[in-house]
């Protein structure tokens, strides 16, 4: 590894180990040669970017990622650990040199200019050919202020050193499917108006305390349904602004799930949404779940959303290309030249390859069931409902009652309760994911859909992410494996042990659900009599 303050001195590509061009598919071509910046490379997207990079496009020059300290941690500890993961395994034994390619850059995009020493970001304008900014704060619940720095002005910060990049071919900013989903039910591939310009929006909370913003955001959001799309929205109309000028586009995709098959199937690092669905499903402690079984779960696989990344910076590169090319021709002609306008890719499953929250609910109950987790409290079960007063019974009758009981006797054996306070934490997840699963949008992807016929046959095999061509069946299978791998931790070893104990968590929840029932006919039996 390289410590930034060597970057001045780095050449760390040899030409004579650049892979032969004659063997190289387009996008890989695309690549070859090339210095790549990429923020968020922590993260889970980005964690498979910097995979699918350094695999497959092999002849890239060097990637820059930047590394913030963390919990105590310095930013070569953090590097060292990045390629600790399994999502590493395959790219260290194809790329055993891997570490030559890769150059940590201290930063953080809470700050200015995303904490870059300026020295280094005149190194970084010199050399950067491409820039994938994946950095982002995820969490829906998130402090407004925070959300604001992290999603919006880091990226203006970007787009605003993007602009002295000697050679810029291509930048990707990755927003989400969901930024443009309040007060519309249809999201076109194109920019919408944001309610509030970034540097508008900055300078409010910079004139506000934290406290005041946290009691003035539920108005500020309105339409939206938390801190995270909204900031999203309103980056986007940055790009529209500071990113004028610029080779660039911006990637779209929806509730993004596990991978489907590489460098790992299955693999997952974090619980939001649909995956800590499942998750809290598979070792018990979710039950149920304000959802319409009818309406579209659109999720995409992890390593389909990095693909498309990937291809898009190619793509943006080819388009930007081609409109210097007509512009010149306009001028040549006397003409007004136009301005280019970012492509935008909803990487997204509703249209292509429909999934309803009810089939999502039926494959992770089939395959959790021949799986289930050692770990697990209580069996794999999960109602959903879109009721909102039937919700409220059955978390109390599965979730609330259970936990109490089960506190209760944890406090009577001398040890610590945490059912209760789980479920608290559970019931607002649920709240979070609700707004998404009892209400659907239509999402066009013809960019998407076009981007994916522009390849040639290699590259639709080296990058998949044709949503036409996923068997949700047979994803499902890994998908909950990899979250009982990776998230739970449960070793497929224990898979025998489980099924058996499973079976007797089967027998007590029926044995305590006819208690619960024969109670609350007796508790209404003496009402009747009471009232008669």
């Amino acid at each position: 590894m390289t410590m930034p303050a060597d970057i001045a001195v780095m050449d760390k590509f040899d030409s004579n180990n650049k892979s032969t061009t004659h063997d190289l598919s387009e996008i890989q071509s695309f690549y070859n040669g090339t210095t790549v910046f990429l923020t968020g490379a922590t993260g889970f997207v980005g964690n498979l970017i910097l995979e699918k990079l350094i695999r497959t496009c092999s002849g890239v020059k060097n990637i820059y990622v930047l590394i913030r300290e963390k919990k105590g941690k310095t930013t070569e500890e953090r590097f060292k650990e990045l390629f600790n993961d399994p999502v590493f395994e395959l790219m260290k034994k194809e790329q055993p040199n891997y570490l030559e390619k890769v150059t940590a850059v201290i930063g953080d995009c809470c700050l200015p200019n995303l904490g870059i020493q300026e020295q280094y970001i005149d190194i970084i304008k010199d050399e950067v050919n491409i820039v994938i900014h994946s950095a982002a704060t995820v969490r829906f619940d998130e402090h407004l202020r925070k959300a604001v720095n992290i999603n919006i002005v880091a990226l203006q910060d970007m787009l605003k050193i993007s602009q002295g990049m000697r050679d810029l071919k291509a930048f990707v900013h990755i927003s989400t499917a969901y930024s443009n989903c309040a007060g519309r039910k249809v999201v076109d591939e194109v920019f919408y108006k944001p309610p509030i310009s970034g540097d508008n929006l900055f300078q409010l909370m910079n004139s506000l305390d934290d406290d005041y913003i946290t009691r003035i955001t539920p108005s500020m959001l309105k339409d939206w349904p938390n801190t995270y799309a909204m900031t999203k929205a309103i980056a986007e109309g940055e790009i529209t602004t500071h990113g004028k000028g610029l080779p660039i586009g911006v990637v779209r995709p929806s509730m993004i799930v596990a991978t489907d098959s590489e460098p790992v199937p299955g693999w997952i690092n974090n619980i939001y949404g649909p995956t800590g669905v499942c998750a809290a499903t598979g070792i018990g402690l979710m039950r149920c779940m304000l959802a319409d079984s009818d309406l579209m779960a659109d999720i995409v696989p992890g390593d389909f959303v990095s693909n498309a990344v990937v291809a898009s910076a190619w793509d943006i590169h080819n388009q930007w290309k081609e409109h210097k090319n007509s512009n010149c021709e306009v001028e040549a002609d006397g003409l007004n030249k136009e301005q280019f306008v970012p492509p935008i890719y909803n990487v997204v499953s509703s249209r292509s390859n429909p999934l309803t929250w009810g089939e999502f609910s039926v494959f992770n109950k089939k395959y959790g069931c021949h799986i289930p987790s050692v770990k697990a409290i209580w069996p794999f079960m999960l109602r959903l409902t879109k009721n909102h007063y039937e919700f409220t019974i059955l978390c109390f009758l599965l979730h609330t009652l259970p936990a109490y009981i089960i506190d209760s006797l944890a406090k009577l054996t001398g040890r610590k309760p945490q059912l209760i306070d789980g479920y608290k934490k559970i019931h607002k997840f649920i709240e979070v994911i609700a707004y998404f699963a009892l209400q659907s949008w239509t999402f066009h992807d013809n960019n998407t859909k076009s981007l994916i016929k522009k390849l040639s046959k290699l590259d639709q095999s080296l990058f998949k992410f044709d949503m036409n061509k996923l068997d949700w069946n047979e994803y499902f299978k890994k998908h909950v494996v990899g979250i009982r791998l990776y998230i739970v931790k449960d070793p497929m070893e224990t898979v025998p042990v489980a099924l058996k104990r499973n079976k007797k968590l089967f027998m007590i929840h029926y044995t305590l659900m006819s208690f619960l029932v024969a109670l609350l006919m007796t508790v209404v039996y003496g009402l009747f009599l009471l009232f008669l």
